[in-house]
């Protein structure tokens, strides 16, 4: 069968696109609100690329996972993950509340080369040769690895890709509130643990249209 459609997709590109995107065309407006701090998108990135500048003096870039294990409600867990994306490494989330065996298993098992925690705090698990700034992730790279709950065996890791993500959030933003799209000004709940795979949702609903987490 013939995918008619095929010619409609959006463009392959990656997620850190998606956001540098946003954050040239809206600079200024509300990115992420914790109900005691507010970051603009500029000021989201800015933090964001302070983070890759971090782990890539730390050896860490495309090709590596970072284990990201920070309180709910913070402006850190958020700036963790895209500090992750926009140093080309994929993000493995572990909510902060889960037990401490859990982490380790899910960090063990993804093999992670670092690990970002409270007040992102970086703790180096494999080091290696400084990567050059500005480096960042291609469309085939891991955009993140979310485990699964283990309630059936042992936890399993499902990867995803930038161009898959990326695709994703395009086609989202295609399809949603198409009368009344979002942008800016808008709002959108953070609901979910980051370490369940709808948390992702939420967050690029947000990011892709400007509107505020």
């Amino acid at each position: 069968m013939t995918l008619l459609r095929g010619p409609l997709a959006p463009p392959p590109r990656t997620l850190v696109d998606v956001l540098r995107r946003t954050a040239s065309d809206h600079p200024d407006e509300p990115a992420l609100d914790n109900g005691a701090q507010v970051l603009t998108y500029e000021e989201f990135v800015d933090a964001a690329e302070d983070v890759a500048a971090e782990l890539h003096a730390a050896g860490v870039g495309p090709g590596d996972k970072v284990g990201v294990r920070i309180a709910s409600g913070t402006t850190d867990l958020y700036v963790a993950i895209a500090g992750t994306l926009l140093a080309g490494a994929a993000y493995v989330p572990v909510d902060a509340d889960d037990p401490d065996e859990r982490a380790r298993t899910v960090f063990r098992e993804a093999g992670v080369a670092a690990v970002l925690a409270d007040d992102l705090e970086l703790t180096v698990r494999r080091p290696g040769p400084p990567v050059a700034d500005g480096t960042g992730p291609g469309t085939t790279d891991d955009a993140w690895v979310i485990f699964t709950s283990g309630s059936t065996g042992a936890p399993k890791g499902v990867a995803v890709s930038h161009r898959s993500a990326a695709a994703f959030v395009d086609a989202e933003a295609r399809l949603f509130l198409q009368e009344e799209p979002l942008g800016p000004g808008d709002r959108v709940m953070a609901g979910l643990s980051v370490a369940f795979d709808a948390s992702c949702e939420e967050m690029w609903l947000a990011w892709r249209s400007g509107a505020c987490l």
